[in-house]
């Protein structure tokens, strides 16, 4: 049994010069470079508050996968099975790109509780979790793990986000305890811990801060959704490429300047750049009667 989880040799033959573009269209899927992109758009142009929960899972499922990489320290497939060169010397189990991707599209199946949400997210996460072996990423254990992780998360944000307290209590309460969360995993983690812990924390502050600040809807017509989602992203392009320069000319503690950074990508998807779209007449401004907790919606 350890050695079918362990062997990649019933995948090898798979491999096709038409099957592989697929399988790296999705492994694509699953980084950083896409989601960055996809959860910003999604924020702006389709459901604020879905987009709202979605990046709070995707930060403490990545905050829990990486501390449990560097904890078990598992080895991935030999580098000679790879066609994925992107994973560096990072170990293998659990697996990123499964645990993330069950976290990112069944949550979305679930908040949208269509029967052809829950088909598209079984097709792409299992196309996500297949080409990580596909591509000699990940072996069987690595994949399983991760996504029986990814479930997890769901179960568990899901029990926390109905408890009554939770609902009831205030979104400062939520904040603390999500910083809290990174805080323990900062301070226990076997080894040093990663620069991005720091950029999701203040990405996560950023965020609460402007959702709380800023209320818009996109219940807009099509046109100014795609619109929005374009500038969007154009802005956010323009904002790597500054963070990028401001970096390389500020010298400042990599630690501090990664949760400073995290920050400004926090306030500028979920504050700045709503504003300015609506100010544009893309989105609705949207007037708040009573607070709410953000974490604790149904819908």
């Amino acid at each position: 049994m350890n050695e079918l989880l362990h062997s990649l040799d019933w995948v090898l033959p798979l491999r096709s010069d038409g099957l592989t573009p697929l399988m790296r269209f999705f492994t694509l899927l699953g980084y950083e470079k896409f989601i960055l992109f996809f959860l910003p758009l999604g924020y702006w142009a389709w459901n604020r508050g879905v987009f709202l929960r979605l990046l709070v899972l995707v930060a403490l499922t990545a905050l829990l996968n990486a501390w449990l990489k560097d904890f078990w320290q598992d080895p991935r497939p030999d580098i000679a099975l790879r066609m994925d060169h992107e994973v560096g010397d990072s170990f293998g189990l659990p697996s990123g790109h499964a645990q993330i991707a069950v976290v990112i599209w069944f949550w979305l199946a679930w908040e949208l509780r269509r029967t052809w949400a829950w088909l598209v997210a079984a097709v792409v996460a299992v196309g996500i979790i297949f080409s990580r072996l596909y591509l000699g990423a990940h072996d069987v254990e690595d994949v399983l793990g991760g996504s029986l992780l990814g479930v997890a998360t769901l179960v568990v944000f899901e029990f926390a986000r109905r408890w009554s307290g939770w609902r009831e209590s205030h979104a400062g309460w939520h904040l603390g305890l999500i910083l809290l969360v990174f805080l323990a995993a900062w301070l226990s983690w076997p080894g040093e811990a990663p620069s991005y812990v720091p950029l999701l924390a203040g990405m996560l502050v950023g965020v609460l801060f402007g959702y709380r600040n800023l209320v818009f809807s996109a219940e807009v017509a099509v046109w100014r959704r795609v619109a929005a989602a374009v500038l969007g992203a154009l802005a956010f392009i323009l904002l790597q490429k500054g963070l990028k320069l401001l970096g390389d000319a500020w010298p400042l503690q990599p630690l501090a300047w990664q949760g400073l950074r995290g920050l400004a990508m926090g306030l500028f998807v979920a504050w700045l750049m709503p504003w300015l779209l609506v100010r544009a007449g893309l989105l609705t401004a949207v007037r708040r009667e009573e607070p709410v907790a953000p974490l604790g919606a149904v819908a």
